[in-house]
């Protein structure tokens, strides 16, 4: 794919979230809840299960679940606290944060935690330093949502029963209209999916209006209202039937447009990111030298002069649910270019907010098709 365009689209999205929306699809019709946990990771919070064929493995065998809640943002709302090991800061030390208690670093790939707290911030709820938290998930339901995996291993729990779905699960979400449009197996006649709310009813916003019953499998498409903004030229992810995610590598170019005399020769900077609305571990390798082999965690660019920068973008098939190819899932996330010595400022430039730019990901689940 050619370097996408990465743009601010912000006033695009909030447009797009006014706008009256359909009944909201929770689970893909002829599949189950594909988050559905099938095996936990017991006391410990360590997974000893190896996932069977179709199911997920959502932690990898002797970690913990990855990219956990661990730090929040303390009362100061100010971040305080530098990841540690391989946790993820989600928020740069010293950064603002919108409010108390928001994510500042998560667990990252092994799932334990390994970050210090500083100043007020606080642990998410389970979290201790050193170890991961307990019956969190090892094992997911997949692209069917029905389990495939057991007995479990070590001290893991059998949360969901080989060749069942989980039943009773949301199908359809009342939308911001607050009317009920949606009738239950409209796409299986026949059905077991349970109306909850009767259509024309009035409900409530993410009320449920239609469950999957006791066979755990959605067999109902929303309705109603359903308007789709299209953005020019997002980044688009289809993660491939039968497969359990899908990356791409997103390429930036940072630019050094230092004026004056006294503007050293280089500027050194690094590239940071926020997870936005995407799911957690949606940005990984951030590279701020896309040219040097291996991940360089900054740079120094010439005055007048341009570097390649780049990161990955990983859609997993749990996070997303497509009904149809025309309907995309859509995230956004920022990116920055930030130089070392205004950190955390991304610099003292008269517009800092070139520094940042705001990436759109459209996200197709071939597995739900």
């Amino acid at each position: 794919m050619s370097t996408p365009r990465l743009l601010a689209l912000a006033c695009l999205v909030a447009l797009a979230a006014a706008a009256a929306r359909a009944d909201e699809q929770q689970i893909a019709p002829g599949t189950g809840l594909q988050t559905s946990v099938v095996i936990n990771t017991g006391p410990d919070g360590i997974c000893n299960t190896t996932a069977a064929a179709g199911d997920i493995q959502a932690a990898d065998v002797g970690s913990g679940t990855r990219n956990r809640t661990e730090v929040r943002c303390g009362a100061d709302k100010i971040v305080q606290s530098a990841a540690a090991g391989d946790d993820v800061q989600l928020i740069a030390v010293g950064a603002a944060c919108k409010n108390a208690n928001a994510a500042v670093v998560d667990t990252g790939a092994n799932g334990i935690a390994e970050t210090p707290l500083a100043g007020d911030d606080t642990y998410a709820s389970g979290i201790s330093l050193g170890a991961a938290p307990s019956n969190t998930p090892c094992v997911i339901a997949g692209a069917d949502g029905i389990a495939q995996t057991g007995p479990p291993a070590g001290d893991d729990n059998q949360v969901l029963a080989v060749g069942l779905a989980q039943a009773n699960q949301d199908v359809v979400l009342c939308g911001p209209n607050g009317v009920a449009d949606t009738t239950a197996n409209n796409v299986v006649p026949g059905g077991d999916d349970v109306q909850l709310v009767p259509v024309g009813g009035g409900c409530s916003t993410n009320q449920a209006v239609v469950d999957s019953g006791a066979n755990g499998i959605a067999e109902t498409r929303a309705e109603g209202p359903d308007l789709v903004l299209s953005v020019a030229k997002p980044v688009k992810i289809s993660i491939p039937a039968g497969q359990a995610f899908a990356t791409k590598t997103i390429k930036l170019t940072v630019t050094n447009v230092e004026f004056g005399a006294s503007a050293p020769a280089t500027r050194t900077y690094k590239l940071t990111s926020t997870s936005g609305s995407c799911p957690g571990g949606t940005v990984t390798e951030l590279d701020a030298d896309a040219v040097t082999p291996g991940l360089q965690a900054t740079a120094s660019i010439p005055v007048g002069g341009h570097i390649k920068a780049s990161l990955k973008a990983t859609a997993h098939l749990e996070d997303v649910t497509s009904f149809s190819t025309r309907i995309p899932f859509r995230c956004t996330f920022d990116v920055s270019a930030v130089a070392l010595d205004t950190a955390p400022d991304v610099d003292d430039a008269a517009n800092a907010d070139n520094n940042t730019t705001t990436v759109d990901l459209e996200v197709t689940d071939k597995n739900d098709l």
